[in-house]
């Protein structure tokens, strides 16, 4: 399986070429075309959007805390093939609950994702988690294998410890003298105390230089905080940590036999060890290593286009 996958992989390249020179007049018109709703949920709300055509994919951006603000416009690009949902998890951005225990947790998240499904009336998604939001697309896979075509892991959390010594030494090489500098002082301001959304994206563009191949490129990063996100984002992450507790979920991942497709910066700070050793641990798992960092949308589009409609082709036949 993963023979074919990777062969399936390398003929998807001549698709990179075509992606990698996409009218960018027509990404902004799609974007303008995006439709806008809201979920109704017993206790709040889900703002989400839906752009492009083709089968869909639904997007379960990171964080914790964050909203999908800042994988666009970059993931756009998938738009020209695909029918992209993206969504704002429980309070952040758009979508609003209480928070608390009872509303912030681990089943109700990977629940928003199946009820979202539904009321769009899709039979069956592609689930794309990327870093912190590839540990609910996993999740999501265990409880409801018969309503997916398969997931996309992009440059997902470890679901465990076992990488973490080299992670951490990855991101001692990779965080200069100068980033922890900036970080200390941004994180010890009364404007970052009192959550202000400017001093947050500050703080945050500062953290995300060094998960970059190109250090420069992290301006090209929309960290244009929401209010609501600025402000009950470190709850949200809170509330999250504590119904998620120790993750160790590796033993787990041999049970989850859906399509899945592991996308990796090798620049990242998770080593590519990490990355194949997630892809292995899948029973139909195959990897994606890319020319970027955490974010290959804004530093590799073509490799991860082609990465993702080589998956497609493959979970077609």
């Amino acid at each position: 399986m993963r023979g074919r996958g990777t062969r399936n992989l390398l003929a998807a390249s001549l698709l990179a070429l075509a992606c990698s020179t996409l009218d960018v007049g027509a990404l902004n018109a799609q974007a303008e075309r995006a439709r806008q709703g809201v979920m109704s949920l017993e206790d709040g709300r889900i703002f989400y959007e839906v752009m492009g055509t083709g089968e869909p994919i639904l997007i379960v951006h990171g964080g914790p805390g964050l909203d999908h603000n800042y994988l666009r416009p970059g993931l756009d690009i998938l738009a020209t093939r695909n029918t992209l949902v993206y969504y704002d998890q429980r309070g952040t951005g758009r979508s609003q609950v209480p928070l608390d225990e009872a509303s912030v947790n681990l089943d109700a998240f990977v629940e928003d994702i199946d009820a979202l499904r539904q009321v769009l009336g899709f039979e069956k998604v592609t689930v794309l988690g990327h870093s912190f939001g590839a540990l609910f697309a996993i999740e999501y896979a265990r409880r409801y294998p018969e309503n997916l075509r398969g997931i996309v892991l992009m440059n997902p959390t470890e679901p465990g410890s076992r990488f973490r010594d080299q992670s951490n030494a990855r991101l001692a090489v990779a965080r200069t003298e100068v980033d922890a500098a900036e970080l200390v002082e941004l994180t010890g301001t009364e404007a970052f105390e009192a959550r202000d959304a400017g001093a947050l994206a500050a703080m945050y563009r500062v953290a995300f230089r060094s998960t970059f191949k190109d250090r420069d490129r992290v301006g090209e990063l929309d960290l244009a905080l929401s209010e609501e996100t600025a402000k009950y984002g470190q709850n949200v992450a809170a509330l999250l940590g504590k119904s998620l507790g120790t993750v160790e979920w590796w033993d787990r991942l041999g049970e989850i036999n859906v399509p899945t497709l592991v996308v990796h910066g090798r620049y990242d700070i998770p080593p590519v060890l990490m990355a194949q050793a997630l892809a292995d641990a899948f029973p139909q798992g195959r990897l994606a290593v890319l020319d970027s960092g955490h974010f290959p949308y804004i530093e590799d589009p073509g490799g991860l286009t082609a990465a993702i409609a080589g998956f497609f082709v493959d979970i077609r036949r």
